[in-house]
């Protein structure tokens, strides 16, 4: 070998290999560093082996020596094997995507083959299959008159068959794929029939150029220009193609605008709106104004046919100057038909909406207030007739009368509790700030209830009562008590026993309602204050009461700057606790307020 390269002659031919291999190596350098695409790794063997056929071509043309030729055309055979079937997996890889191309498989085939076919080749003088012994360089040349043996065809037809499938490929794939890919496609083919039109003509014809095969040369021309092809052309490019199908797949229409105010791309949806027909003049208006970004009022909203569109401009910074003039603008329009129709809608429902509620409430209070005076009537009528002071009343019916005068009673704090719910939930209740003795309400309220409390067979007991004058409006405060020691005896089992007690601390005070019933389960504390709801599964009928007076209980302990929660145990009871700040407390808060 080193004798071979001493008995070198330079040649054109060798420059000329030299060069195209060098500038070929720097190119497959560059591709492997910044590009991205199908069957990379085989587009390189590609290359290798190219560059490896050429110089060793060169090598050969400028070889003088007949043994020398033989030498670097045998050297030649491993980039002569491994082009064609590179080029066939990159193609399948490239083109068709191939799932059932196993790397390894392919790897094992561009390893195995070339070396195969290179020891078949360096081994010829033992068998002279593919070179015989006719082999010569005839007077006059300079170069050698290969005879091929039988072992060449059999490796040309083998690579062939690789050729083959190749073509194969890309005929199949030109079928399915779309035009914009055809011009790629067509490359792909005319850089595969090439080179095996010129191994053709060398083999049948002994067609050469510089006395030499001119598969080699031929191929390298055409994959260069396909490099080139591949650079520029983003037809195979998965961030391209992806980019160009969501930009046309989408529901918007875009419009692309140069600096010139040109427009120079509309998206698929932006065409079957009617933008591309200009859309009337306000779009005109558009582009001409679109500089300023400083729109007229009337080109907000864009009509087109029978939809809404909003414009939302964007300018395109150049990349390679970003602070600079930018290349143009995108026009997004988005359609707001639907909104504007949604919207619209929904104010139409708000004010009936709201005229529904205003009757609602007209109708609540004119109602709460026609049966509050007649209630009134009825329940001092009764309580008179019981009092005995319009005579001796039967023991029958005076039975029947307390029954009415009950449920008078109840109906009463039903209508009493309903106006106060309407007038918290309109904000129209106005609460008094006065001294109240809170001892005095819980005691009374105790007593107005023991009746309704012996009836259910539920005792009533005070236990420790602390003196607390809290600050608040007298009225509301005994509703909080009242509806709280009502629920209380409602919810608890017969013979059990309701408690209020009364403590101060730390500027508080706690009035505590506890009955024995079956509790309330975890987790309820929504619904024992909501708004017209009940705890479902506290034993008791959910008819016995209108699921208002906890709620209203807790708005006006908050109206006063008080609390109310509460604690329970399943099958043992509940305690229902009210907090309010001490006079003196709250008066000293509003004096620091005040101050």
């Amino acid at each position: 070998m080193l004798t071979c390269f001493e008995v070198l002659e330079v040649q054109p031919a060798l420059f000329l290999v030299v060069g195209v291999s060098l500038i070929a190596a720097m190119v497959l350098l560059w591709m492997m560093r910044f590009q991205t695409f199908q069957g990379k790794s085989y587009y390189a063997y590609t290359f290798i082996g190219m560059i490896w056929t050429l110089l060793a071509i060169g090598l050969e043309a400028s070889s003088r020596s007949f043994s020398c030729q033989m030498h670097w055309a045998t050297i030649a055979w491993l980039g002569n094997a491994l082009v064609p079937i590179a080029w066939c997996f990159f193609v399948f890889s490239y083109v068709d995507n191939a799932a059932w191309l196993n790397k390894r498989t392919a790897n094992l085939a561009l390893a195995t083959i070339p070396t195969v076919v290179f020891l078949f080749a360096a081994t010829n003088e033992w068998h002279h299959l593919v070179y015989s012994e006719a082999s010569h360089i005839p007077l006059g040349s300079d170069y050698v008159d290969y005879a091929h043996g039988v072992g060449f065809y059999g490796i040309i037809s083998t690579l062939y068959v690789f050729v083959l499938a190749t073509l194969i490929c890309l005929l199949k794939a030109f079928t399915r794929a779309k035009p914009t890919a055809w011009p790629l496609l067509a490359v792909l083919i005319i850089i595969t029939i090439i080179p095996l039109t010129a191994n053709a003509a060398y083999v049948v014809l002994g067609f050469t150029v510089f006395g030499l095969d001119p598969t080699a040369f031929m191929f390298t021309l055409g994959i260069l220009a396909f490099t080139w092809m591949l650079v520029t052309n983003k037809t195979m490019d998965m961030a391209f193609v992806g980019q160009s199908i969501l930009f046309n797949t989408m529901s918007e229409p875009v419009v692309l605008i140069d600096r010139h105010k040109n427009i120079t791309l509309m998206n698929s949806a932006a065409k079957r709106s009617g933008l591309q027909n200009g859309a009337g003049p306000v779009l005109g208006e558009l582009v001409e104004n679109i500089q300023t970004l400083k729109m007229p009022e009337a080109l907000s909203n864009l009509t087109i046919g029978e939809r809404i569109y909003e414009p939302r401009i964007r300018e395109i910074e150049s990349p390679l100057d970003p602070i600079g003039p930018g290349l143009g603008w995108s026009i997004t329009f988005v359609d707001i038909t639907d909104r504007i129709a949604i919207s619209v809608a929904l104010e139409e429902a708000l004010k009936r909406a709201d005229d529904a509620s205003s009757a609602k409430d007209d109708f609540i209070s004119v109602v709460s207030h026609e049966l509050r005076t007649p209630l009134t009537s009825l329940t001092g009528g009764l309580t008179l007739a019981l009092s005995g002071r319009l005579g001796e009343v039967p023991d029958p019916i005076r039975s029947l009368l307390n029954i009415s005068h009950r449920n008078g009673v109840r109906l009463s704090r039903l209508v009493d509790n309903i106006l106060l719910a309407q007038k918290i939930n309109i904000n129209a209740l106005t609460l008094e700030s006065k001294p109240v003795d809170l001892c005095q309400l819980l005691e009374e309220s105790f007593e107005e209830n023991r009746m309704f409390a012996s009836e259910r067979g539920v005792g009533l007991s005070l236990g420790n009562l602390a003196q607390a004058d809290i600050i608040g409006d007298a009225f509301a405060i005994r509703q909080i008590v009242d509806n709280i020691v009502s629920n209380a005896i409602k919810f608890s089992n017969n013979g059990g026993v309701v408690e209020g007690t009364l403590m101060t601390s730390s500027g508080q005070v706690k009035l505590s309602i506890t009955n024995s019933g079956r509790g309330i389960p975890e987790g309820m504390e929504s619904q024992v204050f909501g708004r017209f709801e009940q705890v479902e599964n506290s034993g008791q009928s959910a008819t016995q009461g209108s699921g208002l007076g906890l709620h209203i209980s807790k708005k006006l302990a908050q109206q006063m700057s008080g609390n109310i929660y509460y604690e329970s145990q399943l099958n043992v009871g509940t305690t229902f606790h009210v907090e309010f700040p001490l006079a003196d407390q709250q008066a000293s808060a509003l004096t620091k307020r005040a101050g």
